[in-house]
């Protein structure tokens, strides 16, 4: 029997105006959703580089965070704490072994100051010195170099060392030179004084001693700071 006018609309023809094909498991349409699907491999190569992306920068944060601690620690130890020396005009200061002299005075102005009358350029001679062995490896420049006057207003110096610098090791015995400049309002000029704090770091530390909790504790701290009078 033929099909009915209602069988004929029911049937989908194709789009090509082919009849349809025997039906056949591999031509059915395959389902949109629902149903595993296999991700890609480029989508599992993509997943993994994110994970190990992530894992590095974790171990970054978390080292960056333990050193960041450290320092503090560190910081706490040494410039929480503070031991002042006043050393008289002319004199030395020591500290752990290593004596210190000092001396500020007036020195003109470099050529391309644009600075008037209003300040005075002051240059800053120091000097260090090993007195025995035990001391031969404090090889670091001072911290904190400074000038105040009697109001405590201060006034950075810039500093630098003078000939050979110490890297390993002080020759004992051997005055080692370090110059500053700074500039400050006239007015103080002749009242400000030096101060800055000696650095205690040995060359022969060894390296891990300087990012660990427990080796900082094994530092000396930089407790002392020196101050040197005018007159």
């Amino acid at each position: 029997m033929p099909p009915s006018p209602d069988d004929l609309a029911s049937s989908p023809m194709p789009a090509d105006g082919q009849s349809p094909s025997p039906g056949n498991p591999q031509d059915a349409p395959r389902p949109s959703g629902g149903g595993s699907r296999r991700a890609a491999p480029g989508s599992r190569r993509r997943r993994t580089l994110l994970v190990a992306a992530g894992a590095v920068l974790a171990c970054l944060v978390t080292t960056a965070a333990n050193a960041y601690d450290n320092h503090l620690f560190y910081k706490t130890v040494t410039e929480d704490e503070t031991r002042l020396t006043t050393v008289a005009a002319g004199q030395t200061g020591k500290v752990h072994n290593i004596e210190w002299k000092a001396a500020v005075a007036p020195t003109k102005a470099p050529p391309d100051s644009k600075h008037g009358a209003e300040v005075t350029w002051l240059r800053v001679d120091i000097s260090k010195k090993a007195l025995d062995a035990s001391s031969a490896t404090m090889t670091a420049e001072p911290a904190e170099v400074k000038l105040e006057d009697r109001a405590g207003r201060t006034w950075t110096v810039e500093t630098q060392w003078v000939g050979d610098t110490p890297i390993d090791r002080l020759v004992v015995g051997r005055e080692y030179k370090i110059q500053g400049l700074a500039i400050v309002p006239t007015p103080v000029a002749n009242e400000v004084e030096l101060s800055f704090r000696p650095s205690n770091y040995k060359s022969d530390t060894p390296t891990e001693d300087l990012f660990t909790r427990e080796g900082a504790a094994k530092l000396l701290p930089d407790v002392d700071v020196l101050r040197f009078k005018r007159r």
